[in-house]
């Protein structure tokens, strides 16, 4: 019995050795943040990787796990703590990181209807890879809402003009300045998220060169974070 002895010690310590190397807290708190994350828990998700960060092998780990938070900020509606997070993911070395990075990051834009940053984003994730389907998709979908929008601008403006009565004068300076400073607004307000034809006609000619092959059921690209894990 006690000749056996020197043979069960090695492989004893040979479990306890392999079982000390399966424990990495940093992918433990990855793992468990993407898990609180696809049950929709997303405090819980960002506790998670902020602990993971603590325990990240290197900066571009940490870079990494800004964008898991990041899209938990998302979901929380977290916008500018969201673009933060996008951000810092875009200086990671991973390439595929910096174009899903870009691309959430432009999906954050177009919920705010910030379309001319939405459509740089896009296009940033595009120059990474110029075969990215959903950032093709969703600049589509960016420049016809672009355009419904000045539409739907255009026909409010021309019923208000409608419904004025044209007959009445002797309007006062005051009114006269009023109705031109909310005609320079209005212009603004377009400004602001509009973009010029000639660049309107870059974007469509790259789009018409790499044709978006469309599938049945993926007209919700718009609405889809991608995901680095």
């Amino acid at each position: 019995m006690s000749g056996k002895h020197p043979a069960i010690v090695p492989a004893i310590m040979l479990c306890a050795l392999l079982s000390i190397s399966w424990l990495d807290p940093y992918r433990d708190a990855v793992s468990s943040g993407n898990e609180e994350f696809s049950q929709k828990k997303y405090n819980n998700a960002k506790r998670y990787y902020e602990k993971a960060e603590k325990y990240a092998p290197g900066e571009d780990e940490k870079k990494k796990l800004a964008f898991n938070a990041a899209d938990a900020d998302y979901m929380l509606e977290d916008a500018d703590n969201a673009l933060t997070g996008y951000q810092r993911a875009v200086q990671s070395d991973d390439r595929d990181v910096q174009k899903k990075a870009f691309f959430n990051a432009g999906n954050v834009y177009l919920k705010q209807k910030n379309y001319r940053e939405a459509i740089n984003a896009y296009m940033n994730a595009l120059k990474i890879d110029p075969g990215y389907e959903r950032a093709k998709k969703n600049i589509e979908y960016v420049l016809k809402h672009m355009s419904q929008d000045n539409k739907d601008k255009k026909n409010n403006k021309d019923k208000k003009d409608n419904g004025k009565d044209k007959d009445k004068s002797g309007q006062d300076d005051n009114k006269q300045d009023r109705k031109q400073s909310n005609r320079q607004g209005d212009k603004n307000n377009r400004g602001e998220n509009s973009m010029s034809r000639e660049q309107v006609k870059n974007i469509l000619r790259s789009l018409q060169q790499s044709p978006v092959r469309r599938q049945k059921g993926s007209g919700d690209e718009k609405r889809k974070l991608e995901k680095y894990w």
